[in-house]
């Protein structure tokens, strides 16, 4: 059986345009406008190309706009290296527990094994029996004895073969010694008949990112995979458990979502003292992604559930990678389904530093001394774990082909985690500035990587490490369950001929999505315009600028050339040769499929969440209009209290008759002369 081909699995054709800079007119583009959708009679007008429209991160602001010692790193040779590493097991079909002996890494490999069940069922049905079959396990650090008595975990083993899977290799039909093993099958081992739930080891209901992370996992999986006998129905099963469990997220006849776990067989919320792990954004994604496959409305008003929640929750929920989901399915739905969620509140819950849960849990934006951390997610001012910073960028960057407002934001973002996150490699480091005494003789090349990197330990400053030494007596921080999303990483980013400027392939990680067109991203750090030289498709095709909507190229061929502007990204979907595209409002589409959106955008300047507030405080604002429909009305909430309604100002300082100390929900929203909105929010404290 072979991979779902709806993603190009082979990424050495790249697709791109020509730009010629973000403010000119000189480009046009050519659509058939209705008014109505219904209209009979469509009139070809020629449209100017648009505003370069875009939202800043403010976390990101900070980022150096070209990293510091910058490098490349070829996460996509790395993932396929990780892979052959893994997965050396499977070379010798005998191979059972391994037996480690701490102090002597040559026994630590191979680091997989085979799993063989004691009794085969006459009739064979995992949703009902479990998984019977041969399956595999692989430890969580390398050397891990843990797996000898507790297994392997969903995350290494469903999160190895979903980053093999983004880089291409087909796990379902993957050979060694001229046998061809099913690894996607394998994976039904972590399904639990009793839960209905894909999850990890231990009791089902302690912990929602436990109970979570996996589920999502094999759904991903599942998207390349949809033939899968079985499969479906346990992504569903999943879906239908949390699903139920919703109607008890409630606390004082309140929706409240502020536990550690749920029992699915006892229907029951779980807490743990004042320990929480909001499920927020993964929840949403499991929803989403079973609407998607089954389309379903259930799925669906379950997904705007927990997005509402969201919208209105006052606290940051960010804990682990759970909330890396909200703003993606957010710009998904609002996108294609008409929501109207605050995708740049759910990105401020990912980035800042202000989780109600987890400390000081957030996207780095500062350096541990000569080792520059922006980008990359952990403990800020203290420790950065690989796993979350990989994982991190396989939602976000297929959120901008929702929200091409983000791109540059996004663009600089991702420039700083591929070369910034070479902190993780053994092989970047000197042996005294890792816990590892040697480096591991079966990895030559340092492609498994460390759990984590800190900015002091024991007295030395930037040491790579992780929680298997210090923690858990183990021998090595050598981290598989790290190293299984390299594959995101390398399924994103390749180079192109211009150092620092990456090619981002916006549909690699993007699960469910409108994968329909190719789409790119571009991002120019430099302080001038830089042209690049791409390969294009043998066959003939448009290209089309999601940050400028309009049409760059029509009928190209072949190599193109691109001009980009300096500190800015382009987003490129590849359209069908000479393709006829019809705007309808705000909403520009091909045949019934949306191609973008024309939203204006507005920015508060100065204002950071939990920022207190006085009435000499000034509110800076930035706007920007569309094309030939500027901003015409602004309007400034705290709450629902109405402090300025009128013509667009860019400072605005609020009077303390009118505001009670307290928090508030800071809310700006403009509006253009044609009624397009947009619309942005902090959470500041009034003094």
């Amino acid at each position: 059986m072979q991979v779902n081909k709806k993603r190009p699995f082979n990424l050495l054709i790249l697709l791109f345009a020509l730009v010629t800079g973000c403010n000119n007119a000189s480009s046009s583009l050519i659509l058939s406008e209705s008014s109505d959708e219904s209209s009979s009679s469509e009139v070809e007008t020629i449209y100017p190309r648009e505003r370069y429209v875009q939202k800043s991160i403010s976390r990101v602001n900070s980022f150096p706009t070209f990293p510091n010692n910058y490098k490349y790193i070829d996460y996509e040779e790395m993932a396929k290296e990780f892979d052959a590493l893994a997965f050396s097991f499977a070379y010798n079909p005998d191979v059972k527990l391994p037996t480690y002996i701490s102090s002597d890494p040559t026994t630590w490999s191979p680091m997989g094994y085979w799993l063989d069940q004691p009794r085969q069922p006459s009739t064979y049905n995992p949703l009902e029996t479990g998984y019977l079959r041969r399956t595999f396990g692989l430890p969580t650090y390398v050397g891990d004895n843990r797996v000898l008595s507790s297994g392997s975990e969903a995350i290494v083993t469903i999160g190895s073969v979903l980053g093999s899977t983004f880089v291409g290799l087909d796990k379902q039909t993957q050979t060694f010694n001229d046998t061809t093993y099913d690894f996607v099958e394998m994976t039904f081992a972590s399904y639990d008949t009793g839960s209905k739930l894909v999850h990890n080891y231990g009791v089902q209901g302690q912990s929602f990112w436990y109970d979570l992370f996996p589920q999502i996992l094999f759904a991903r999986l599942f998207d390349y995979y949809r033939d899968t006998p079985f499969m479906r129905e346990m992504v569903l099963n999943g879906a239908d458990q949390w699903l139920a469990a919703l109607p008890n997220f409630v606390v004082d006849g309140e929706p409240n979502y502020e536990f550690v776990g749920y029992n699915v067989v006892l229907h029951s919320p779980t807490t743990t003292g004042g320990h929480i792990e909001p499920p927020n954004g993964g929840l949403a994604f499991i929803f989403y992604s079973a609407y998607e496959i089954t389309k379903d409305e259930k799925y669906l008003d379950g997904c705007k559930e927990v997005l509402d929640y969201l919208q209105t929750y006052q606290k940051n929920p960010n804990y682990e990678a759970l909330t890396d989901y909200a703003p993606y399915v957010a710009a998904v739905l609002n996108q294609k389904y008409g929501t109207d969620y605050d995708i740049s509140k759910f990105i401020d819950f990912v980035f800042d530093n202000d989780s109600n849960f987890r400390a000081g849990w957030a996207v780095m934006n500062d350096s541990f001394g000569n080792y520059p951390m922006h980008g990359l997610v952990g403990q800020v001012g203290d420790y950065a774990f690989a796993m979350n910073s990989f994982h991190l960028p396989t939602t976000l960057m297929p959120l901008v082909k929702y929200e091409p407002r983000y791109a540059t934001a996004l663009g600089k973002y991702m420039l700083n985690v591929v070369s910034n996150s070479r902190v993780f490699f053994p092989q970047e480091h000197d042996l005294n500035h890792q816990t590892m005494n040697t480096y591991l003789p079966f990895d030559p090349q340092g492609i498994i990587v460390y759990e984590g990197f800190r900015k002091n330990w024991a007295g030395i400053n930037g040491y790579a490490m992780g929680d298997a030494t210090a923690m858990f007596a183990q021998p090595c921080d050598l981290s598989l369950y790290s190293s299984v999303f390299l594959g995101g990483m390398g399924a994103l980013v390749s180079k192109t001929d211009v150092n620092g400027i990456l090619q981002i392939d916006l549909n690699a990680t993007d699960s469910f999505g409108n994968n329909d067109y190719p789409t790119y991203m571009f991002y120019n750090p430099y302080d001038e315009d830089k042209v690049v030289t791409f390969k294009g498709f043998n066959d003939n095709y448009d290209l089309f600028d999601l940050t400028a909507n309009s049409v760059f190229g029509r009928d190209l061929q072949g190599k193109v050339r691109i001009s980009l502007p300096k500190e800015s990204a382009l987003v490129l979907k590849v359209l069908p040769a000479n393709s006829f595209l019809k705007h309808r409002g705000d909403t520009i589409y091909l045949g019934e499929n949306i191609i973008a959106k024309k939203r204006p955008a507005v920015e508060l300047v100065n204002i950071n969440n939990k920022q207190e507030l006085t009435e000499s405080s000034p509110i800076e604002i930035s706007y920007t209009g569309l094309q030939n429909d500027d901003v015409s009305l602004m309007e400034i909430y705290f709450g629902d209290i109405l402090a300025y309604e009128g013509k667009p100002v860019e400072t605005f300082f609020y009077s303390k008759e009118l505001l009670p100390d307290t928090d508030y929900p800071l809310k700006v929203v403009v509006t253009t002369t044609n009624g397009y909105k947009d619309y942005v929010t902090k959470r500041v404290i009034c003094r």
